[in-house]
């Protein structure tokens, strides 16, 4: 590389006189600026420290919000892989009580949750230590009319709440014009009447229709162990019903392309004696 000297040299000009040193051996600095002289000649002028110091924060504050992301993730992370679900609402499980002759009973429903909406409001309702208690105390005919002690009559009972789920796997993608087809198959394949599916597909059809493909599944197994029931009769002894029907189901939003492993059905129940029959669902997002 050519230096400054060896241009003016080959120049012909006078080669400069070499610059005089002060006696601390420190360059001499025509800047006018302070603080530059001091850096060129070695020196630590007050105003560097103070940024190094604001640059140290900002790199400490950096790193600080990046260990605070993590630590929120891990702790999600964990939460997931200890309750193995999500966090979901639960839309409209209702139950229907099919009795062989008229009947006092006494429901109590057991969820590991919360509860909304319930109707008609519970003759008891209470807090525990794994989610909430809530029990009525009806009159059941064998058509499934409901009796409430003040009179009134229902033709089922009603909540919904929120609880954590394990996601399904297996399930079905359903297009849009197939939703309300598929659903009387799949209804009728679960034990439900006409009456109880037309029920379920007025709520849930227009659901599976808001998209163009839906996954459906009809695994309840995480549902039921969440959602638990127990009947007595007048006198306060155990009832157990015959045949319990419960459907769940769960939908979310899929592509043509989604791969799922079809659900299997076990034999379509048969009714006998006391029926108790529940259906609900969720929505994923």
């Amino acid at each position: 590389m050519r230096t400054r000297w060896s241009r003016l040299r080959s120049s012909g000009l006078p080669r400069p006189a070499a610059a005089s040193l002060p006696s601390n051996g420190a360059a001499r600095c025509n800047a006018p600026a302070p603080r530059a002289c001091a850096g060129r000649a070695g020196g630590a002028h007050p105003g560097d420290k103070e940024e190094g110091n604001t640059v140290k924060r900002a790199a400490r504050a950096i790193v600080l919000g990046v260990l605070g992301i993590i630590w929120v993730l891990f702790v999600v992370v964990v939460t997931l892989a200890f309750t193995g679900g999500i966090h979901v609402g639960v839309y409209k499980p209702v139950l229907y009580v099919y009795p062989e002759r008229e009947q006092s009973l006494t429901v109590s429903l057991d969820v590991e949750g919360e509860l909304g909406t319930v109707y008609p409001a519970p003759d008891t309702q209470e807090t525990t230590d794994r989610g909430t208690q809530a029990s009525w105390t009806v009159t059941a005919s064998p058509d499934g009319t409901l009796t409430d002690q003040g009179g009134r009559t229902y033709p089922s009972l009603f909540w919904d709440g929120e609880m954590t789920l394990e996601a399904p796997e297996q399930g079905f993608i359903v297009a849009r014009e197939d939703a309300v087809p598929f659903l009387e198959e799949k209804l009728a394949l679960l034990g439900l009447t006409d009456k109880e599916a037309a029920d379920f597909i007025t709520y849930w059809a227009p659901r599976i229709r808001a998209n163009e493909y839906t996954f459906v599944s009809f695994d309840a197994s995480s549902y039921t162990a969440h959602a638990r029931y127990s009947f007595t009769d007048e006198a306060g002894a155990p009832v157990k019903p015959d045949t319990f029907i419960r459907v769940f189901m769960t939908i979310r939003q899929a592509e043509v392309t989604t791969q799922v492993r079809e659900q299997a059905f076990g034999p379509t129940p048969q009714r006998t004696g006391l029926v108790a029959v529940e259906w609900g669902g969720t929505e994923e997002q």
